[in-house]
């Protein structure tokens, strides 16, 4: 059998590792252990492994390409990796640090293979699944769907152990598949059901961040649509209106703050996170420039203080805030160019490119990104959320640079 023959399945095995829907968890924590034991775990950190090992040696120059285009994302990388020389916890930067440079490494690979469109069909497939699977499991009395921890009394965890953990991966479902349906005739109908299901799957989580990702999601597609005119004017001007209605909403929202968290049955504080940002921002201040080190805070002694008074937090439930705290200053300094560098990229894709809703997608990735990190800490960490980052923000690179080529090669051969 042909080496070709087996990459597609090979690549969706890793994804499939990567979206968490092999590791399948029970309803009990935050970071449960899956069933089967750390083995599982184990066992399948080792066939993604061996996976990209693999695939480097077989495409070494396409790796070595690729990830030497997007510079950012490489100088984040190295950044990252030297940290670990300062970390407060240098045996947990190690740890994470490993697990960064796999999302890292197949992120690569992906923008190198496949196409933006190809990615999209290959993470619906597999966040289907995860669908599928977060609706079968907690119907079978041995698992047990449902939190029995009090405070999660009666919210879905599906198949990630953790209500919040299910809301967003059941967005990143909600919203690729939506964009291929709108898209391609083909499997459409199987396309929306999987955005039924997951829509329904994140209103049994009672995920309210999630909730409002997928209706920003909807919300905005409208309004690309609009920029399919060719009228330089009027993308201007629906560009400047979408901002306005963000803005608007946004200044709406924290005008009547008490009366709509108080309709959702929670508090101003985001469920304790805003006490939580004070005290991480004075550790901030202790370290600046260079940070604790990557994933070097929370389990060393620099946090005894914070972990006393918040029991519960093993993060700074703000991505943006962690990054400044694992990296200091200089690191987010890096992180923001290529995170601003990635919107300008998404942006001249939907006034200059688009012709479908999928093509929107890597500027909907943003609306995720941005909502999904307010409350959480999503960022640089070996999850899912920064796959994509990474996978759209190469893949734009590459797709950028093959455009700059073709203009320059239509140039040469204009006659004079």
């Amino acid at each position: 059998m042909k080496f070709q023959q087996l990459e597609k399945p090979a690549t969706i095995l890793l994804i499939l590792i990567s979206v968490g829907a092999l590791a399948i968890k029970p309803a009990i924590e935050i970071s449960p252990t899956p069933l089967g034991g750390a083995f599982v775990d184990q066992l399948l950190n080792m066939i993604s492994y061996l996976i990209l090992s693999i695939l480097i040696i077989y495409y070494w120059k396409g790796f070595a390409y690729v990830g030497s285009k997007n510079i950012f994302q490489f100088f984040l990388l190295v950044v990252i990796l030297f940290s670990a020389l300062w970390s407060a916890d240098m045996a947990s930067s190690l740890t994470y640090i490993r697990g960064l440079i796999r999302i890292y490494l197949l992120a690569i690979y992906l923008a190198m293979r496949y196409t933006l469109q190809e990615q999209m069909r290959f993470s619906a497939f597999t966040l289907g699944i995860t669908a599928v699977l977060s609706i079968i499991f907690p119907l079978i009395p041995s698992f047990g769907g449902i939190h029995v921890t009090p405070e999660l009394a009666g919210m879905w965890s599906g198949i990630f152990g953790h209500k919040n953990e299910l809301g967003y991966m059941m967005a990143w479902c909600a919203g690729i598949s939506l964009h291929l349906a709108l898209s391609e005739s083909r499997h459409r109908w199987l396309r929306l059901v999987i955005v039924g299901f997951s829509i329904c799957l994140i209103i049994l989580s009672r995920s309210t961040t999630s909730l409002m990702i997928v209706v920003t999601m909807i919300s905005l597609l409208p309004l690309y649509k609009l920029s399919k005119n060719n009228n330089y004017k009027l993308q201007i001007i629906t560009i400047s209106f979408v901002l306005i209605l963000l803005i608007s909403t946004s200044i709406l929202i924290l005008g009547n703050a008490e009366n709509i968290v108080g309709a959702s049955g929670k508090d101003l504080t985001f469920s304790g996170r805003t006490d939580l940002w004070e005290p991480v921002l004075n550790k901030i201040l202790e370290r600046p420039w260079y940070g604790y080190g990557y994933a070097g805070f929370w389990d060393s002694p620099s946090a005894s203080n914070i972990r006393l008074t918040h029991e519960w937090a093993s993060n700074s439930h703000n991505g943006f805030l962690e990054i400044i705290l694992d990296l200091g200053i200089g690191g987010f300094l890096i992180f923001a160019i290529g995170f601003i560098r990635f919107f300008i990229m998404a942006l001249n894709r939907v006034i200059f490119v688009a012709k479908k809703p999928e093509d929107y997608w890597p500027m909907q990735m943003l609306v995720i990104i941005i909502i999904l990190n307010i409350s959480e800490a999503r960022l640089l960490v070996p999850s899912w959320n920064w796959l994509m980052y990474l996978t759209t923000s190469l893949s734009l690179t590459m797709e950028h640079h093959r455009l700059k080529h073709q203009a320059s090669s239509s140039l040469d051969i204009t006659p004079t």
